[in-house]
């Protein structure tokens, strides 16, 4: 028999110097057709007009909370959004991003139809600025995973799009606090949904375009080099041998990190190499990261063309 429940949804929206955009992320939220939630919204020492603005709408919806703490970055943002929350359920919304008006009635149906679910997420759109009208598909994979399928999957890409998420309350708690650490900055989602993994979270994706995600100058995804170290960070953090029996995780690392590796060590950033070189010889075993790794120390930017032959030769 098919459950009914109406859960109060806590909805968490990191904000800083958000002025632009934030009035129009409340607002989807507002419109939604399923009313029974709560908007969280975490001032993140803006410096702009974002506080006066959310307190407005605050003032206008009791449903809407203000929370201001110092400048501290994304993951932190959210941790505070999640220690304040309410719901049965959470559900993550930045504060320049948009949502259909269906969202959250769409997943709580899906919950109320498959019960064993913990995160629910949905496809969506990409725009540029202020340019709503013209639109790109956000890729994502869509149906039902359980944690070891949706673990390999995200090891391809970041399938899970955060702003579409919609997880149960201890399936959180399971997972602890997002990343807060700089190494991580930009992809504090991804890292959070592998571990949602090793917990053994069921995942399901809606096959609904219900989200307008928004690029824009600020977005992380402008810098290249930081996004692809922060990626790097959490794949290389978050593996596990019992998750890769047949090995083409650790072959995709491999590809991934070894011309990284080389990139970072023709720009001089001998710290990185390290970080990155370490990684690898924990997760591979293979004497020749760690032989790399000594080449850096004592040679940094002039190891490149030996770092790489030795790549060539032994990997």
């Amino acid at each position: 028999m098919t459950r009914h429940f109406n859960p109060l949804i806590s909805i968490i929206m990191p904000a800083y110097n958000a002025e632009k955009y934030i009035e129009q992320s409340i607002l989807s939220v507002n419109d939604q057709t399923y009313q029974h939630w709560e908007l969280i919204v975490v001032n993140d020492g803006s410096t702009d007009g974002t506080l006066k603005i959310a307190e407005d709408r605050a003032r206008e919806d009791k449903r809407i909370r203000v929370i201001s703490q110092e400048n501290s970055r994304l993951g932190a943002a959210r941790n505070t959004g999640i220690e304040n929350a309410k719901g049965e359920w959470i559900a993550f919304l930045d504060s320049d991003d948009l949502w259909d008006s269906t969202k959250l009635e769409r997943q709580v149906e899906l919950i109320n139809r498959i019960p064993e679910v913990e995160l629910v997420y949905t496809g969506g759109w990409i725009f540029n600025g202020d340019d709503k009208a013209n639109t790109t598909v956000y890729p994502s994979v869509y149906g039902k995973f359980a944690a070891p399928e949706m673990y390999r999957k995200l090891y391809e890409s970041n399938y899970v799009p955060v702003l579409s998420v919609l997880a149960k309350i201890g399936t959180i708690k399971k997972i602890g606090p997002q990343e807060q650490q700089a190494t991580y900055y930009g992809c504090e989602d991804w890292d959070y949904w592998l571990r949602a993994c090793l917990v053994g979270a069921t995942f399901y994706g809606i096959d609904e375009k219900l989200f307008y995600y928004r690029r824009h100058d600020n977005n992380m995804s402008g810098n290249g080099l930081k996004m692809q170290m922060a990626q790097t960070a959490v794949m290389l953090k978050n593996y596990r041998h019992e998750f890769d029996s047949d090995g083409n995780i650790k072959k995709h690392l491999k590809n991934v990190v070894n011309p990284l590796i080389s990139r970072v060590i023709s720009d001089g950033r001998n710290d990185d190499a390290l970080f990155l070189l370490n990684g690898m010889a924990s997760i591979r075993h293979n004497n020749s990261y760690k032989l790399r790794a000594w080449l850096v120390k004592i040679f940094g930017k002039q190891a490149f063309y030996p770092v790489r032959a030795i790549a060539k030769l032994m990997d």
